[in-house]
């Protein structure tokens, strides 16, 4: 009997052992072939970097769209602020909603804005659009500005500004929104490092901007509200 448990000790100290030594040598193959995995990714996706999608003329165009139902008082500045994003190719459409005040007055005033024969096709239906205002000064080439019937919902002017982008991605935000200027950059990068086109939509955290300090539209210190 005392044989039987001294072979049953010796196999179990051996068993033990060897299971140990295989189990931490597979995580040590694991570690090294992450590592190669990781280096091969970081590879073909070094074009996805801050700079490179930033200043790239080839970077994914997007529409940044925000309906504005009389928004008189900050129209200008928020305006403003989607202007100076930090990317390439884009464009801002800000769609007056049937403002009752002087939001399409301001804008037209502020940006030089002129009427424009647009090729609008109307994918989504919306309620009637009325005319089309892009700048006459090249500083806001980047501005559309629609101008419709209001729609009762947010809803109704998105799709008029998603019917009018010209670029296949778009950002759809208030038009009290301050957006960071790196949105764009951040929103696209989801979409372009994955080359099969499985990522549909991209989201982000909203911030309170109560207490915070903001400069000519842009938010220049983030404090708790």
């Amino acid at each position: 009997m005392r044989l039987f448990y001294d072979a049953l000790s010796w196999f179990y100290e051996y068993f033990v052992f060897y299971y140990g030594l295989i189990l931490l040598s597979s995580y040590l193959m694991l570690v090294f072939l992450s590592m190669a995995s990781i280096r091969g990714y970081l590879k073909r996706n070094s074009y996805t970097k801050n700079d490179t999608i930033v200043y790239s003329p080839i970077a994914p165009g997007v529409s940044v769209i925000a309906p504005a139902y009389n928004e008189e008082l900050t129209i200008i500045a928020n305006v403003h602020s989607l202007l100076t994003l930090n990317y390439v190719n884009f464009e801002v459409i800000i769609i007056n909603d049937g403002s009752t005040d002087s939001t399409l007055e301001k804008l037209i005033a502020e940006f030089k804005l002129e009427v424009i024969d647009f090729s609008y096709e109307e994918k989504i239906q919306t309620q009637p659009v009325k005319q089309f205002f892009k700048s006459t000064d090249l500083a806001y080439s980047k501005l559309l500005v629609i101008d419709k019937e209001n729609g009762k919902s947010k809803a109704d002017g998105s799709n008029a500004g998603v019917n009018a982008a010209v670029f296949p991605y778009f950002i759809c935000t208030d038009v009290d929104c301050i957006l960071h200027k790196d949105t764009i950059t951040e929103l696209i990068r989801p979409i372009i490092q994955e080359p099969k086109r499985k990522v549909l939509a991209v989201g982000a955290p909203l911030r309170m901007a109560n207490s915070c300090d903001i400069d000519g539209g842009n938010m220049v210190r983030m404090r708790p509200p």
